[in-house]
């Protein structure tokens, strides 16, 4: 009887043990990744916010040098960012990221859901060891 017990305590407390969302670890590095980018644009660092494009970047038809530009035309327009993330979806090595964007000027605030609206900051692969922005790989 012993034994027993012994053996239902053990089983109990590896179970306790175990991670009960698998993707918690996931989901957090790309949250981190999405607090990374609205910082590097309100810093202006451009380049910071492109060091999370993975090589194979492809959203809507644009490319990485469409994305740079793109990201140089907002914050040109733009001083602040920050990003609500209502929802990480992880799916293996894929993952969707579902937030509120909001650019802010002087003059101007613009909010928008993502990634409803342009989705190419949402769409991220786990590759090389990190998650990284990858597009949602369709041509326009």
């Amino acid at each position: 009887m012993k034994y027993l017990s012994a053996l239902l305590l053990f089983f109990a407390l590896f179970l306790a043990s175990c991670d009960p969302d698998p993707t918690a670890a996931d989901e957090y590095e790309i949250r981190n990744i999405i607090y990374d980018i609205s910082r590097d644009f309100s810093w202006g660092e451009v380049d910071g916010i492109m060091a999370h494009v993975h090589p194979d970047f492809r959203h809507k038809g644009m490319y990485s040098a469409e994305l740079r530009q793109l990201w140089l035309n907002r914050r040109g327009q733009y001083q602040l960012l920050d990003c609500e993330i209502s929802e990480v979806e992880v799916n293996y090595d894929r993952a969707i990221v579902f937030m509120t964007m909001t650019f802010q000027a002087a003059d101007a605030t613009y909010s928008y859901p993502e990634p409803e609206t342009s989705g190419d900051a949402s769409y991220f692969i786990y590759e090389g060891g990190s998650w990284q922005l990858h597009g949602d790989q369709t041509w326009r």
